[in-house]
């Protein structure tokens, strides 16, 4: 018997964040039930690290490339598929599929202002045409800031591809050890034909190598290194296009983040019937289905994302760290890292703490002022018991999230959630990875947290007093503090991989 088919898409299958760990969970169901999947996307995915960073197996499963399209192209992929899931972020195109399902993460508005409407139909996509700018970097390890300079650390071979052909281009290399044989042995690579650098020159000051490139009118760059002994020791930190309409995309990037991300992908015009053409709406919370009925006027289905708490778990003995975990940014749903800054130090002062830490842990997002806003909680952490990690691997952050003893989670303090539901925190991955390590959260009382904690794993809080006095009252009482950790633990397995495979599965079936 000729097995039914699947497809999944995610445009953003290659950052292997959050909603990827969604993806191939889907996959991997479809897949035991006896499905054909294949998981479709346009950047190359890194199998090897994606099997190893999420944890999957990815066995049987097939990804398929798909071309650079509008998001009403892309709608045709859907139609070869008996059971066809569109879960990639803001890409509202209509199902041609005989079942499917639409999994939303967050819904984009679909009734527009006049402003939004021009922005969305006429001003993105002029700009997209305007400007030249990398839609994609592959194959690089990891991203790293050192003195306010992102370093790309590169693989065996990665690559940069634009949104246009380019024909010239500057790249500035780090390399850790420098010697002849690297700066020869680095390899240059266009649209698969080699190039050779027209110069190269090397600063002997910080290690960084600048090569200049004439190309043929070629559309991506990919850098190959001499031997795989020198992965994540030689790394990208600077390109540059010697053209106007690069030094324009620079400039609105910096000046209009928000805006600049809608050229990556992102909410266009959506008419309420390309919703409707899938068999049925699936959401992570019941935040996020109040914001679809508001939004769109339809119902959905909740599904809480897959969690592998089997991966985390409590150490025997805890130290007396307060952890958090997120990115720093200020666009967003920002996770209010200064703001929690500002209670610790509170808390050290008023109740006069003592051996008791606060870290927290994430990378920091690319551009200006992301980097002000880090150094700015840096700035403020001086002379106190705070410590921050940008570059931390998984299995140092569940060995942190083991030994901590409480999880503070504050996005959307101080913020209107009917105003702009968008700032606060749709469900919470990392709060359940904390609880399974044993952590005691204290979260926010907004978002999805509210559905993750309840009254036997920790508190939920309104209030910057409230996350003072309920931190306090754990610091205070071991017998809580070791009551409500093994609560956390309890009530994190509610959100397993397992839980959502079986939940799935009743949505596939009826």
């Amino acid at each position: 018997m000729k097995k039914k088919k699947a497809g999944i898409y995610d445009r953003w299958l290659s950052t292997l964040g959050g909603g990827e760990q969604v993806a191939f969970a889907y996959a991997e169901t479809l897949r035991d039930l006896g499905y054909s999947v294949e998981l479709l996307t346009h950047g190359a995915v890194d199998l090897e690290k994606a099997e190893k960073k999420m944890n999957v197996n990815l066995k049987d499963i097939n990804i398929k490339y798909l071309p650079e399209k509008s998001t009403l192209e892309l709608s045709e992929y859907s139609e070869k598929y008996d059971f066809f899931i569109n879960t990639s972020y803001l890409d509202y195109f209509p199902s041609r599929a005989k079942k499917s399902l639409l999994s939303v993460f967050f819904p984009g508005e679909i009734y527009l202002s006049p402003f939004e409407f021009i922005k969305r139909a006429f001003v993105i996509p002029s700009l997209k045409i305007l400007f030249i700018y990398p839609i994609r970097f592959e194959g690089f390890s990891f991203d790293q800031i050192k003195n306010g300079v992102i370093y790309k650390w590169i693989k065996n071979e990665s690559k940069i591809i634009f949104n246009k052909p380019i024909d010239k281009i500057c790249l500035d290399i780090y390399i850790e050890k420098v010697s002849f044989s690297i700066l020869d042995g680095i390899g240059f690579y266009s649209n698969d034909k080699k190039i050779i650098p027209i110069s190269k020159t090397l600063n002997h000051n910080n290690n960084i190598v600048t090569y200049k490139f004439d190309l043929e009118k070629e559309k991506d760059i990919t850098i190959r290194l001499p031997n795989e002994k020198y992965k994540n020791n030689i790394a990208l930190t600077r390109f540059t296009i010697p053209k106007i309409k690069y030094f324009l995309y620079n400039a609105f990037k910096s000046r209009f983040p928000r805006w600049e991300m809608r050229l990556h992908g992102g909410a266009g015009i959506t008419p309420r019937s390309y919703l409707e053409s899938y068999s049925e709406i699936i959401t992570i919370s019941k935040f996020c289905r109040k914001w679809i009925k508001k939004y769109w006027g339809l119902p959905s289905t909740i599904l809480y994302p897959p969690v592998n708490t089997k991966a985390f778990s409590p150490a025997k003995n805890k130290k007396n760290h307060i952890i958090h975990i997120g990115r720093f940014f200020v666009t967003g749903h920002s996770k209010k890292q200064l703001e929690m800054t500002r209670v610790f130090k509170k808390m050290v002062d008023k109740y006069k703490l003592k051996n008791w830490e606060l870290h927290f842990i994430g990378s920091i997002e690319s551009g200006s002022q992301h980097q002000d806003y880090y150094n700015q909680v840096k700035t403020e952490s001086k002379d106190y018991p705070i410590h921050i990690h940008t570059d931390m691997s998984f299995l140092e952050l569940k060995k942190m999230l083991s030994e901590a003893k409480i999880y503070w989670h504050a996005t959307g303090l101080g913020e209107n959630e009917e105003k702009a539901p968008i700032l606060f925190e749709h469900f919470g991955i990392t709060t359940i990875e904390a609880m399974a390590s044993g952590c005691v959260p204290v979260v926010i009382a907004a978002g999805g947290q509210p559905e993750i904690v309840d009254d036997e794993s920790g508190f939920k809080w309104k209030t910057e007093k409230e996350l003072m006095d309920y931190t306090h009252k754990l610091i205070k009482s071991k017998n809580l503090l070791s009551r409500l950790s093994k609560g956390a633990v309890e009530r994190s397995k509610f959100f397993s991989r397992g839980e959502f495979k079986k939940n799935f599965k009743r949505i596939i079936e009826r």
